[in-house]
């Protein structure tokens, strides 16, 4: 029997809970009890938990625990991790006082902020400004005790994630919602917004609580994206210096707005085949990123396992990578050196067309392409963060059933040593765009730049990066796409 948890994902202590025990990496079955339809009240669930409160959590001996941290204390023994949760009696009961903090002083505090500026509003009630006045004062001492502490360290009790900042961190979850003054706490608001903000244990538990309370925070979005003129002349991009490449048609040429939909809510109906992409976890177990070689040599095959288990190829060529960062902006696209340095693409484009992608296949494997071409081919990329979650220049896809063929464009690319296509598109008011906000590092996006078969399965997926205008202040986009070819 497993630890059972039962749980509303988006409450203050839930999320705690979930966020530390995915931090432990403890398994455990989650229960769900909707706090707002008061089903922690119902006899099925005050028989294990009589004061009527979630989290709690039924262990496999059949003990129940009704409090949040007290959970989390038990996992933490359970997984044996001495890092979240020391066992040197003075480190942690250094954590314990925190922790005895957050639920006495931290947590009440900031739970008025949540009520007002949040609950309130979604059961059409206004914020009291009296309220807010009278809690100020206790609020900004207890917040400048934890900025304080923060100025020691990088983390509450040291350099490394403990249960005191999935504890303390819980009680300001939705700080932008809250209307929290963090600005006045360089240490604090550092914390939470660089450094809790990035852990993916604390943001894969986060996106439920945004869903149910805060859903204009990342429900859809408005940006410009760069389309391509349908003209006479077809667009073109020159990778060298050569005196064709002041007079083609450059491709991008007719930016629109459009809407971008947050697919986190139903991330598990995207599929490869039906939607020419689709989000995954992926923990690689190399991470140094400086270092281009031991990319080829370490993550390569990573990502040749991994991809084999996903799709059922029957062989995976990683054939090249290109690591994206704005710091490569002002990179001519005529420098021929380092050339897996790049910006982010700002343009609505697909890797590969019917025509180059069997004659790339031809380029890389001139032996064995007719064998291979023979039976299905699909080329895949693999985007994935590096370093932090992605809050600038996000990817977006669109959804294949909105963008027909007759959307498709040939964008020519030259190269001193061979011509490749593209494909860009035109703008259409059908088109549907999906993007999924703060993806982190142990997740990727797989991206169907091609695909041999025609039964009506997805064979192309437009894609692009663009300017998230709701997002304030973001950490600089480093994202690492691996390009692939599957053979079934």
């Amino acid at each position: 029997m497993v630890t059972k948890i039962y749980a509303d994902k988006c409450t203050v202590n839930c999320h705690k809970v979930l966020a530390g025990l995915d931090l432990l990496e403890y398994p455990y079955e989650f229960v769900s009890v909707d706090y707002f339809k008061s089903e922690q009240k119902d006899p099925a669930n005050t028989r294990f938990n009589p004061f009527a409160t979630v989290p709690f959590a039924v262990l496999d001996s059949g003990d129940v625990l009704t409090e949040s941290n007290a959970i989390l204390m038990y996992a933490a023994d359970q997984q044996k991790n001495d890092q979240v949760y020391p066992k040197d009696p003075v480190k942690r009961a250094q954590i314990n006082s925190w922790l005895l903090w957050e639920t006495s002083a931290w947590f009440p505090s900031n739970y008025i902020y949540l009520v007002e500026y949040i609950v309130k509003p979604l059961l059409g009630a206004e914020p009291d400004p009296a309220v807010i006045a009278a809690e100020a004062p206790r609020w900004h001492r207890l917040a400048k005790i934890l900025d304080d502490q923060l100025a020691k360290n990088k983390f509450i009790a040291g350099e490394h994630v403990t249960l005191a900042d999935i504890a303390v961190g819980s009680g300001i979850h939705l700080h932008e919602h809250q209307k929290l003054p963090l600005g006045e706490y360089k240490n604090l608001q550092r914390w939470i917004t660089q450094d809790m903000e990035q852990e993916k244990s604390w943001t894969s538990t986060q996106r439920d609580v945004d869903k149910a309370l805060a859903p204009g925070k990342f429900g859809r979005v408005k940006a410009s994206v760069n389309y391509t003129k349908e003209l006479e002349q077809p667009p073109e991009i020159y990778f060298y210096d050569h005196e064709n490449a002041s007079k083609v048609h450059e491709p991008g040429d007719s930016p629109n707005e459009v809407e971008i939909t947050d697919g986190w809510p139903i991330v598990d109906t995207f599929t490869l085949d039906k939607d020419g992409f689709e989000v995954k976890g992926f923990k690689a177990k190399f991470n140094n990123w400086d270092d281009e070689g031991q990319i080829a040599n370490h993550l390569y095959p990573e990502v040749v396992d991994f991809l084999k288990r996903t799709t059922g190829a029957k062989r995976v060529l990683v054939f090249d990578h290109t690591i994206r960062t704005k710091a490569n902006v002002n990179k001519s696209l005529t420098d021929e050196k380092a050339t897996s340095q790049r910006a982010p693409v700002m343009l609505v484009h697909c890797d590969y067309t019917s025509e180059s992608a069997p004659k790339r296949v031809r380029q890389l494997l001139p032996n064995e392409a007719d064998d291979l071409l023979s039976r299905r081919v699909t080329f895949v990329n693999v985007w994935k963060p590096i370093k932090h979650i992605v809050e600038e220049k996000p990817l977006a896809m669109l959804a294949v059933e909105s963008s027909p063929p007759e959307d498709f464009m040939k964008l020519y690319l030259r190269y001193r040593d061979r011509d490749g296509e593209n494909y860009v598109l035109k703008h259409s008011d059908k088109h549907k765009w999906y993007y999924f906000p703060r993806i982190t590092p142990d997740e990727v996006i797989l991206l169907k730049t091609y695909d041999s078969e025609q039964d009506g399965r997805a064979r192309f997926v437009a894609h692009t990066a663009f300017d998230h205008a709701e997002t304030e202040n973001p950490r600089t986009r480093e994202s690492l796409e691996i390009r692939t070819i599957c053979f079934f």
